[in-house]
């Protein structure tokens, strides 16, 4: 590697002396030299890497940085696994610019065979130009004088650029269908038009494309050993050369030529990526997908940047490039991230007319994707789409996209299907900070304004539009919900800026109350297989609002989020107690777990990790999602939320009542002071006193100092299975109760002898 731009200080010695400056324009300007000079690196190191990638000849290069990153990952320890997520995301960096020479370089390399130091000259030139990029991500950000976000620019700025340079979409290539047959669904109709096939064959093409790259290698490699393995054993038990048992097996089985030759492709020459082989698309989907040799003319474009990944790399306009005759996809990750963007310019370009009809269609589809994909857990809610209302603000109707109240709880989406924009946060971070507005801001502030309307009066009407009428649909309390989850919804995920919305200014918990969420429609399927009732979903949505009302604590996306939730179920607390160290906490690879677990060969066969319960919990829990009652929910949650103890503490005590039933029909507990809970335990066909819960819940209240406690009945059957269960909360008696003193003096009783939980018969 050799620095032909610059020494390698130039830049980096400016970028020094700058953060030993206070904060000033002297500061300002020195941090704008650095970034000058850094900028020069890069593109010096940009024009390293044409050079080397477009010497080599196409297909041997990428196979050997498949066959490469394989060899190099196989048999990693458990130990080793931040090295090998260093060295995958070296390996998707070199992809990435493999795709981008390809795309912008029509020349075809005169080299026959791949130059044997090119690959470590490759990765090294990309090393430093990796890093000097982070250098220069840094100091252009210190220098910015934009205000797009308030005093929240520089960082926010700074983790747009990095974003760009090193995230691509963290999505799991075995969802790449589900999502797929979801988005394309509504133009179902027009695909066919324009390609021939609809969406449901699209996504299989796109799922055949991922599961090619994620298993093609092993696959190959395997069929390599298998046809090895026989002819060694041909050879040695007939006493042959391994020349003269290649010739019989070829003689005896038509597959051994075909399939070895498909197989030392595979393993040599990208044939992984060989989209014409691994899918069934067509080639007019396929040309819509993928760039020509040479087509691409602006990414190494001279100016500013030049090469660069600040700048728009190719594959994130067309995740494809044609190779002679057949289509390759480099990169997996890019296929999902560019390529439902591509499918809509494509069919745009092909079908014009088609122009508002994919626009409206892609929002109804968007604004239902919470009652669609989450349609078990929101079995028992009403959900209305296209709400409208009068504005709080000028009193003109407004319309919200899709709400829906699930017992004590109420969603409120605001569905957003426009686009992210491609242009660098380097070479227009105004126009990206635009986009930031559109797609998260937006949505903010239409959820606000729907929730500043529910709080105008005690009750209000909402209505559907049916022509040029208003048709009041419902009236909703305000009140009656314990939470309102506010979520701007997107098609793509727009990591980081989802999680970073609490910090842009302006966007801040609604009436005081309720802090914005900002997911995607990639989340949501995840988001469905790791919560599947009612109960895990809200309570998650709980845990996720708190967090997104800390505005010091940064996790990355939504998948941190729900890996966090498994791993520490309150982490919400967790980061308040390390907040009382720290001005700032940020979390990361807390979605390991979830990864883990969709990169085994048989996820669909395993079950997905879920939060620690008893045994005996999980059944009660589930009988309170079969069971009715207005305060479900809640009482689902105040189990979710106890910790290991109260867990085991719980399932302990329910486990050694249950046997007693056959001598009392019922039994009670009372578990905790600082957030009580009162369990009455059933026979199947006893039910104790409307009086006795009352009178029992109003003495819990006194024994705990508790404004209220919730009470929860839980009936078994014979062999001991809870069958269904009913929900109370019961307030503290009023001292001018008739009965006070008496109940007063229970309570003093039950204190002195409260320990976890204390055991009553009845």
């Amino acid at each position: 590697m050799t620095e032909d731009a610059a020494t390698p200080a130039e830049g980096e010695l400016e970028f020094a002396e700058a953060m030993g400056l206070a904060n000033g324009a002297d500061r300002q300007r020195k941090f704008s030299e650095a970034a000058d000079k850094l900028r020069v690196r890069m593109e010096a190191h940009a024009a390293k890497v044409r050079e080397i990638v477009s010497g080599q000849p196409p297909l041997a290069l990428l196979g050997f940085l498949w066959s490469g990153i394989f060899v190099e990952l196989l048999g990693k320890a458990r130990d080793e696994k931040a090295e090998a997520v260093g060295q995958f995301e070296d390996f998707q960096f070199a992809l990435e610019y493999v795709h981008a020479v390809w795309s912008s370089t029509n020349e075809k390399s005169a080299a026959v065979e791949l130059q044997e130091t090119a690959p470590s000259a490759l990765y090294a030139e990309l090393a430093e130009l990796k890093r000097i990029t982070m250098h220069y991500c840094m100091a252009s950000s210190m220098a910015s004088t934009s205000l797009e976000f308030g005093d929240h620019t520089q960082d926010i700025e700074f983790k747009a650029k990095t974003t760009w340079v090193l995230v691509r979409g963290h999505r799991y290539q075995v969802l790449e269908s589900e999502f797929f047959n979801f988005v394309l669904a509504p133009h179902d109709e027009a695909l066919r038009e324009a390609y021939g096939i609809g969406a449901a064959e699209i996504a299989s093409g796109i799922q055949a494309i991922a599961d090619s790259m994620r298993i093609g290698l092993p696959n190959a490699v395997l069929k390599l050993q298998e046809w090895m393995d026989k002819t060694h054993d041909l050879a040695e038990r007939e006493g042959l050369s391994l020349d003269e048992a290649i010739a019989s097996i070829k003689k005896s089985d038509d597959s051994f030529t075909p399939e070895m030759a498909t197989a030392l492709h595979d393993v040599f020459y990208g044939g992984i990526c060989n989209l014409s082989r691994h899918t069934k698309l067509p080639v007019a989907l396929l040309d819509d997908l993928a760039f020509n040799r040479g087509d691409e003319s602006e990414f190494f474009k001279p100016g500013e940047f030049s090469g660069t990944p600040l700048r728009t790399l190719p594959a994130r306009v067309r995740p494809l490039i044609k190779v002679d005759d057949d289509f390759y996809a480099p990169d997996a990750v890019f296929v999902r991230d560019s390529a439902y963007r591509a499918i809509q310019r494509g069919l745009l370009g092909r079908l014009p007319t088609y122009r508002n009809d994919w626009k409206e269609n892609q929002t109804r589809r968007i604004e239902r994707a919470f009652e669609i994909i989450f349609a078990n857990q929101l079995a028992r809610g009403k959900c209305v789409r296209e709400v409208f209302y009068k504005n709080p603000d000028n009193g003109d109707w407004a319309e919200a996209d899709w709400i829906c109240a699930v017992e004590d709880i109420l969603l409120v989406v605001e569905a957003k299907s426009g686009i992210s924009t491609l242009s660098s946060p380097a070479t227009n971070f105004e126009r990206h900070a635009r986009a930031v507005r559109e797609l998260i801001v937006k949505a903010y502030q239409q959820c606000d304004r729907f929730i500043r309307y529910l709080s105008t009066s005690e009750v209000v009407p909402i209505y559907n539009r049916a022509g040029d009428k208003y048709v009041e649909v419902g009236r909703l309390k305000l009140s009656d919900f314990r939470m309102v989850f506010p979520i701007g919804l997107t098609v793509e995920s727009f990591t980081p800026f989802s999680a970073m919305s609490k910090e842009i200014p302006g966007v801040k918990p609604i009436v005081a109350k309720h802090p914005f969420m900002s997911m995607s429609v990639d989340d949501l399927f995840v988001l469905n297989r790791f919560l599947p009732t009612a109960g895990a979903l809200f309570h998650y949505l709980e845990v996720r609002q708190q967090v997104a009302g800390i505005p010091q604590a940064m996790l990355f996306d939504e998948l941190d989020h729900l890996g966090a939730y498994i791993s520490k179920n309150r982490f919400d607390d967790v980061i308040r107690d390390q907040l009382k160290e720290a001005d700032r906490v940020t979390w990361d690879t807390f979605s390991e777990v979830l990864d883990e677990h969709f990169a085994k060969p048989d996820w669909e066969l395993q079950a997905p990790p879920v939060q620690e319960f008893p045994p005996t919990m999980l059944k009660v829990l589930a009988s309170i999602n079969k069971s009715h009652g207005a305060k479900r929910l809640l009482f689902d949650a105040l189990l979710r939320t106890m910790g290991g103890v109260g867990r085991s503490n719980f399932a302990r005590c329910i486990e050694t009542l249950i046997p007693s039933l056959s001598q009392f029909p019922v039994r009670r507990f009372l578990m905790g002071e600082d957030a009580p809970i009162q369990v009455w335990l059933c026979r199947v066909g006893a039910t104790p006193s409307k009086d006795e819960v009352k009178r029992q819940g109003e003495i819990a209240c006194l024994a705990t100092r508790s404004v209220s406690v919730p009470v929860l009945t839980c009936w078994f059957d014979q062999s001991g299975e809870p069958t269904t269960s009913a929900f109370q909360v019961v307030s503290a008696p009023s001292v001018l109760q008739g009965n006070y003193s008496e109940l007063r003096d229970e309570a003093k009783k039950q204190r002195a002898k409260m320990g976890p939980v204390s055991q009553f018969s009845a």
